[in-house]
């Protein structure tokens, strides 16, 4: 009952005036209750590739490895619903992040950063067979997610990379899944759309053609990230360590095993073609870091994005000490020897 009341004040509470954010403070630090050693611990994902390291830990066994013996993976429709299901207890860990998380942050959650896994864009811009260049896409309809997320984010970058305003010169139409915006580019409902692997194989399969690389722009842009709250590191800080401990574990099972990782793709994106599994694990082995440690770009990004204009140390959303620990003790270096 705690929780749910928490939650529905989440949605509710104003917390723009320092009272509200005392207050928001207050019922957060109130809910957090010490786990019990046999309680199960939950962790939010999302259905994506960018959690291919998550999977790999799972797949490896790593979890139980390191002590999480009782690992509940509860997967949600986007990053939102997963930091709304962390700031209410419903669950300890998220294993993706963005806006949300720093958003929430600023609103007096406890919210806080301690890893990055994507920090790139992880799209190409495909377009129709009758695009040849950048210009032709003027007037035209382009395909994001949501308006908002961080594939408009995406798409807006490119676009003015190309020397086009994405304001002026496109409409950008919210369309489904990857699946759906690369059917809508292959009807002619849009003209472009970001893709990923395995839609990009099968993009240049159907006659449609890569614009612009977003990977290869050497833009750094925190795509995916791990979150807890301040209040559980500092009353499970061992458990947090002992999930990073798998999860680097696993990311360095995925980049060190071409085999493992190509069968742990296949496994879990339902699909069985080697082909489209070699370029998506090539694609990804590109994104995922060596060791996913965060830093100031975690929070400045968005930061500028949602134009704070208050000061804010990047500290306050990021907390470095968990992967700090695990490079000191030698960790990080050890799953690659």
């Amino acid at each position: 009952m705690l929780k749910r009341g928490i939650s529905e004040a989440l949605k509710l509470l104003c917390v723009s005036t320092a009272i509200g954010r005392a207050f928001l403070l207050t019922l957060l630090l109130f809910s957090a209750k010490p786990l019990p050693a046999q309680e199960v611990l939950r962790a939010g994902t999302i259905f994506s590739a960018t959690q291919a390291p998550l999977w790999a830990a799972k797949e490896g066994h790593y979890f139980e490895k390191y002590g999480i013996k009782n690992l509940e993976i509860i997967q949600f429709s986007g990053g939102l619903p997963v930091t709304r299901a962390l700031i209410g207890g419903d669950i300890q860990i998220s294993t993706t992040g963005g806006a949300a998380v720093v958003n929430a942050r600023l609103k007096g959650a406890d919210t806080v950063i301690i890893a990055r896994t994507v920090g790139v864009f992880p799209y190409t811009l495909f377009v129709g067979k009758e695009i040849r260049d950048a210009a032709d896409l003027k007037g035209r309809k382009l395909a994001v997610s949501t308006v908002g997320g961080s594939g408009y984010v995406a798409m807006q970058y490119a676009l003015r990379k190309l020397g086009l305003d994405p304001d002026k010169d496109v409409a950008m139409l919210q369309i489904g899944d990857f699946g759906t915006r690369l059917a809508s580019l292959a009807a002619g409902i849009v003209q472009g759309a970001l893709l990923l692997p395995p839609f990009t194989l099968r993009a240049r399969e159907l006659g449609l053609r890569p614009l612009y690389d977003l990977v290869g722009s050497g833009i750094q842009y925190p795509i995916n990230q791990i979150t807890v709250r301040q209040s559980f590191i500092k009353s499970h800080r061992e458990t947090v360590k002992n999930f990073m401990r798998a999860f680097v574990a696993g990311l360095a099972r995925f980049r060190t095993d071409r085999e493992f990782g190509a069968r742990l793709l296949g496994k879990n994106l339902r699909e069985n073609d080697p082909k489209i599994l070699q370029e998506t694990y090539d694609f990804w082995l590109k994104v995922f870091p060596r060791v996913p440690n965060p830093g100031p770009e975690d929070a400045t990004v968005f930061l500028e994005l949602m134009q704070v204009k208050e000061q804010r140390d990047w500290r306050d959303f990021v907390d470095t000490s968990v992967m700090d620990a695990l490079q000191r003790e030698g960790f990080l270096n050890s799953v690659y020897k």
